[in-house]
């Protein structure tokens, strides 16, 4: 059984009590980041030295993914990600695909993510919503942009502190009319989310009322 484990996205005691049960019983684990994963298991004061911990990354091949199979058919092993939910937006995603190719019994643990407070803390209707992830930096992302702006229903996404205002001068200039939910920091001590319309969100960023530092998480509703 291969288990999707969530870890804090800052806040430490944003984790489930299943979650450290497991990591407490688990022998194995595949990690985004394998310090990570140690430092994290040291703050809840787990051992950690007699585990085996596996590497995975966005650069990691279907080649190489597929040295674990026979670990994963033979043991139970622990999906971490470098925080937060595992598979939503990091490498987590290809292990879902390995565990369909090869049959392997797999279990999503819920636990924290960015992407459900901010829905819930966006000022619109979100009863239906679309997940676009990260758009893309370049290739492919005005096309992103206009799939955004011809939804009818609202549309979420994740932006790095270095495009936070990038997108939201690009949706300016297509012309969006509609609302802008952004949440900022999600879990951390400067958590903030604001509703407003996108020339308001472009100029509270341009004007430095806004602070351009952290995570962000975007909605978009016409």
């Amino acid at each position: 059984m291969l288990y999707f484990i969530p870890t804090p996205i800052w806040n430490k005691d944003d984790i489930t009590l299943r979650a450290i049960k497991l990591m407490q019983s688990l022998e194995f684990f595949i990690c985004e980041d394998t310090r990570t994963t140690m430092k994290l298991m040291k703050m809840y004061e787990i051992p950690y030295k007699d585990k085996t911990f596996f590497s995975l990354t966005s650069f990691t091949s279907d080649h190489q993914l597929a040295r674990y199979v026979d670990i994963l058919k033979a043991s139970d092993i622990g999906l971490v990600s470098e925080a937060g939910t595992p598979g939503l937006s990091d490498p987590g995603k290809s292990m879902i695909k390995l565990c369909h190719q090869y049959q392997i019994p797999y279990t999503i643990l819920p636990g924290a993510n960015a992407l459900i407070p901010a829905v819930v803390a966006a000022g619109f209707d979100t009863s239906e919503f679309t997940y676009l992830g990260f758009l893309p930096t370049k290739k492919g992302r005005q096309t992103k942009i206009q799939e955004i702006l011809q939804s009818e229903i609202p549309v979420f996404v994740y932006e790095s502190v270095h495009r936070i205002e990038k997108l939201l001068k690009e949706l300016q200039l297509a012309g969006f009319v509609g609302q802008i939910a952004i949440a900022r920091e999600v879990s951390k001590m400067f958590e903030q989310h604001f509703t407003w319309t996108v020339e308001e969100a472009v100029d509270l960023i341009t004007s430095k009322k806004l602070p351009i530092k952290g995570e962000f998480v975007v909605g978009i509703k016409k």
